[in-house]
């Protein structure tokens, strides 16, 4: 019988290369698993962080559009919520939402108090219609609105008709962050351009 004895080049593995090429092939399928949840958590923190920056930016070009368009009076407050500027802008305009015109309120209110956030409200008033609210951005650090009044820069205007400019200030956090946001806006309605 040939090829049965030690030494003669057997075809088989020992037990011990077994158990070695099992740990190995473990170890580097572990690596490749963490890798994976890895890359997979960033990405989704990556959306995540990319959606706060769009609705932010959507927010900011809404609030430009019915600001070219306001007419009548117009109110803007200032409060602070945990040390952070919180306006509440306040007037009347043709609004895109419930296609007539409407009064509309921009107000920012206590969000986290944990982590000390303000929420971004808006408020929608038409005649003979109920009105309507809606949360718009979350967890932000700041919503200030200024108006150009009598030379000046103020943070609180009540007037029977729109300033010369409204300057929007709106701050979130982007990619742990702090990200501003900053338009300045002037109402066109019965104004020459």
């Amino acid at each position: 019988m040939r090829g049965m004895g030690k030494g003669s080049g057997a075809g088989g593995f020992t037990l011990l290369e077994v158990l070695l090429a099992t740990a190995l092939t473990v170890i580097v399928l572990g690596a490749v698993y963490a890798t994976f949840f890895l890359v997979e958590k960033a990405s989704s923190s990556g959306q995540q962080s990319l959606l706060v920056l769009y609705e932010a930016q959507k927010t900011m070009d809404l609030l430009r559009r019915e600001l070219e368009a306001a007419e009548g009076p117009m109110t803007v407050v200032d409060k602070e919520y945990f040390g952070k500027h919180g306006s509440t802008l306040s007037f009347t305009a043709f609004s895109p939402k419930n296609g007539v015109l409407s009064k509309i309120v921009y107000s920012a209110k206590e969000g986290d108090e944990k982590n000390r956030t303000i929420t971004l409200g808006k408020e929608l008033q038409a005649p003979g219609r109920k009105p309507q609210e809606d949360d718009l951005l979350e967890d932000i650090d700041e919503f200030s609105v200024q108006v150009y009044s009598g030379g000046k820069w103020v943070n609180t205007l009540e007037a029977g008709s729109p300033p010369e400019d409204v300057r929007i200030t709106l701050r979130i956090v982007f990619k742990d962050e702090p990200l501003t946001l900053e338009e300045t806006v002037t109402p066109r309605i019965g104004k020459q351009l």
